[in-house]
């Protein structure tokens, strides 16, 4: 069996309940027995039958997000468990240069290219022809500088938000690879777009 196909079956727990893990190629059940090479082509029943717990289900679970969630592991359940994050913790947690990057250049499409930041390209071809999104634009680039050095204004990048959404005329694609990029930067935990 491969690597691949091992990684493909899942993690496991070992015997021990630690952290979940791809099953190993040796493994001593204890320190006076054999060491095992077979573990890998032994069936999930039979490795369970031997102590190792899983295939777990890792995270994040659905409904979830590293954004808004922390994941602990337990050993004696040996199962994850998902917290909600404080609105602290949510807000550290955002990637501002993240969405910064996605914005410019887009995100990636299906073929693995970036989509060129269609939704970026609207706002400044609309504030060069608005002073009024020109204004709203310079202003949420301002903001953006400042949360990307950790000095997030969150109540004004959210006012400021608000009138880039209500003031420039987005198609439905620029408005979908905006919300993509709110959940690939962690921005969705703390901002909306409404």
């Amino acid at each position: 069996m491969d690597i691949f196909e091992i990684e493909a079956r899942g993690m496991f727990s070992p015997p021990n309940g630690n952290h979940p893990q791809s099953i190993p190629d040796l493994w001593r059940c204890a320190p006076d027995e054999e060491v095992r090479t077979d573990l890998p082509s032994l069936s999930d029943e039979e490795l369970n039958a031997l102590g190792w717990k899983g295939p777990i289900q890792m995270p994040p679970f659905e409904g979830t997000s590293y954004y808004t969630h922390n994941y602990e592991w337990n050993k004696e359940t040996r199962e994850y468990g998902a917290t909600e994050l404080d609105g602290f913790e949510k807000r550290r947690r955002v990637n501002y240069q993240q969405f910064w990057d996605l914005l410019l250049d887009g995100i990636p499409g299906d073929n693995g290219e970036l989509t060129g930041g269609i939704a970026y390209q609207k706002i400044k071809n609309v504030s060069m022809q608005s002073l009024g999104a020109n204004t709203i634009g310079t202003e949420f680039i301002a903001l953006l500088s400042d949360a990307k050095n950790s000095h997030a204004n969150v109540e004004k990048i959210q006012e400021v938000l608000t009138q880039i959404i209500e003031n420039i005329p987005f198609t439905e694609e620029e408005l979908a690879e905006i919300q993509e990029i709110f959940i690939l930067s962690g921005m969705f935990a703390v901002y909306t777009l409404a």
